[in-house]
């Protein structure tokens, strides 16, 4: 884990103030640790897994918010890692079902009546893409549920520098880490 020094943000997201003036004092201080879940493969190929991750919150002292650092790959709001919700995208926009894509992508195996038919999870994940709210992908609000999958997919592989020949999945995942 990087020191609070090596973690901390250059500037603040909210109102853009530096974190180091010159001839000045620190302006976005740490502020402590928080734990946080995350869900799915850590690698492309891996199996689903749940784990823990540590991240650092700072506070900035202009605007008093709260920024919170963490490993890529982190999605705000979301327990699955952007990887996971990329091998999810892909292995939908395939063809195969939310329940089967669930399996691929959830360490969780024991579910619900309802959900062993269908996983209503992907479909959040669509809906949120659908609206821009998901990996940075925008203009598919009109698109079917698995073109926008296909879409997101093909956007994080360009990201990574997808080349002909190489997995889609793999690239897809790589790209996550990059747009998350």
């Amino acid at each position: 884990m990087p020191t609070c020094a090596d973690a901390r943000p250059g500037s603040c997201a909210c109102c853009g103030a530096a974190a180091r003036p010159i001839g000045g004092r620190l302006v976005i201080v740490g502020h402590g640790l928080i734990e946080r879940q995350l869900l799915g493969p850590a690698t492309a190929t891996g199996a689903p897994e749940r784990g823990l991750v540590t991240l650092r919150r700072y506070r900035c002292r202009a605007c008093t918010a709260i920024l919170v650092v963490g490993p890529r790959g982190l999605v705000a709001r979301r327990w699955y890692g952007g990887g996971a919700i990329a091998l999810a995208f892909a292995a939908f926009s395939r063809g195969e079902t939310s329940a089967a894509v669930r399996t691929r992508t959830s360490p969780t195996r024991i579910v619900g009546g309802s959900a062993t038919e269908r996983w209503i999870t992907v479909e959040r994940w669509i809906e949120a893409a659908r609206r821009g709210d998901l990996l940075g992908v925008a203009g598919l609000e009109t698109l079917e549920r698995r073109d926008v999958a296909e879409h997101v997919v093909l956007a994080l592989a360009a990201r990574a520098g997808w080349m002909l020949g190489a997995d889609l999945a793999e690239s897809a995942f790589d790209g996550a880490a990059l747009a998350a």
